[in-house]
């Protein structure tokens, strides 16, 4: 999987696929490159590639240009959930595998039990705050959806939890608005899942790399020891893979 800055473009990516007889995994983006070097390691037999698109709409326009084109390259997909999480996933793309959760965050979130790293106070503070967080987060997930996507539910755990100000002002309702108490309730009711990835990695290590710890981590660190446990998650994707090739190899 290559390091390269420079981002290569559909074209130049679907060119290469073209010209490869190696079974290719198409993945997002080097963001999870930790990760998917584990799952690359877990199929060493079949000599399979990791191929990063650069974003998740990359992932499904080159799904298409090989469809058409009738690539004969053996290919698997991967993507994270994201909102598909929550709204469903589309028809039609029954061939494309997806993260359990809403992104490889979510799952590595489950498979390194990361939880357990935190102490039984910074556990009550970290549910403090995921609670919070949520009750901002579902808000701005539910004006996403129907404000046909041009609203932002993005925002760093930092920005919602720090800034008193942009919190209330965020959760103060519109005219005919009404809060989406069963969107929060279903969000609360599994965290692991269906916080957005990036936001619930950006909880934990507001915990796990305090200036009092002695021991101290990040997100990288984070998603490495999730990694190394290949535990359920890594297990349902590294078979998902492994059938696609076996059935195209």
């Amino acid at each position: 999987m290559s390091d390269a800055k420079r981002r290569p473009s559909v074209d130049e990516l679907f060119e290469l696929l073209k010209r490869t007889s190696i079974p290719t995994v198409l993945v997002e983006g080097k963001d999870d490159i930790i990760f998917y070097r584990r799952l690359e390691e877990g199929l060493s037999d079949l000599g399979v590639d990791m191929l990063p698109a650069g974003c998740k709409g990359s992932v499904l326009e080159l799904r298409q240009k090989i469809i058409q084109s009738q690539i004969k390259t053996p290919i698997a997909f991967i993507v994270d959930n994201d909102t598909w999480v929550y709204f469903g996933k589309p028809e039609g793309i029954d061939d494309i595998i997806t993260t359990t959760g809403y992104s490889i965050e979510n799952d590595l979130y489950f498979d390194g039990d990361l939880i357990s790293l935190l102490t039984a106070d910074e556990k009550r503070q970290f549910v403090s705050e995921v609670q919070l967080f949520s009750r901002w987060f579902a808000l701005s997930l539910d004006r996403y959806k129907r404000q046909n996507n041009s609203f932002s539910f993005r925002e760093h755990p930092g920005k919602v939890l720090d800034d008193p100000e942009f919190y209330r002002s965020s959760l103060v309702l519109e005219v005919g608005e009404d809060y989406p108490e069963h969107l929060y309730a279903e969000i609360q009711s599994n965290i692991g899942n269906l916080i957005r990835g990036k936001s619930l990695f950006a909880l934990l290590t507001r915990r796990l790399s305090d200036k009092r710890r002695a021991t101290k981590f990040s997100g990288h660190q984070l998603m490495e020891f999730g990694a190394s446990r290949k535990g359920m998650n890594f297990q349902r994707l590294h078979d998902a893979v492994r059938r696609v090739f076996t059935a195209q190899i």
